[in-house]
């Protein structure tokens, strides 16, 4: 099983160390970004870059919130389940709702409304500390 992260466009070279400080940490997670325009194009070329068996979470802040801990046993049943996920962060305009449609899960970092380059971080991040709760490693204080 593998995680893959797919994003729109190139990255600021402060946002690649960051994903690089927790995707090594990580290594079942994949970076893939996709090229093109306009939006809608890209959004076809990342829906046929998950494939037809992958999961497809959508990264929105209308989506449904996790605690580290609730996200930990999602990606633990994720991995039981032994399908890809495949977690789409938008651009700058974020996701229209017919794309939002087509998610297996939406998901919310926050209510507040993030920079997507800083999503990438943060998603990396979250899986990073999800899978040391379920190895049980320290890194994670609740």
């Amino acid at each position: 099983m593998k995680f893959r992260l797919l994003v729109f466009g190139k990255a600021s070279s402060w946002v690649d160390d960051g994903v690089g400080q927790y995707s090594t940490r990580v290594p079942n997670l994949v970076l893939e970004q996709i090229p093109g325009n306009p939006v809608r194009t890209r959004i076809k070329r990342m829906e046929a870059a998950c494939g037809s068996r992958a999961l497809k979470v959508y990264l929105d802040k209308s989506g449904k919130t996790f605690t580290s801990e609730s996200l930990a046993r999602r990606c633990a049943a994720w991995e039981r389940q032994g399908n890809d996920v495949c977690l789409l962060i938008g651009d700058d305009k974020g996701f229209t709702e017919e794309d939002l449609s087509q998610a297996d899960l939406v998901w919310s970092l926050s209510p507040l409304t993030l920079p997507h380059q800083l999503t990438r971080i943060l998603v990396c991040e979250q899986l990073y500390r999800a899978r040391s709760i379920n190895a049980g490693h320290a890194y994670h204080r609740s």
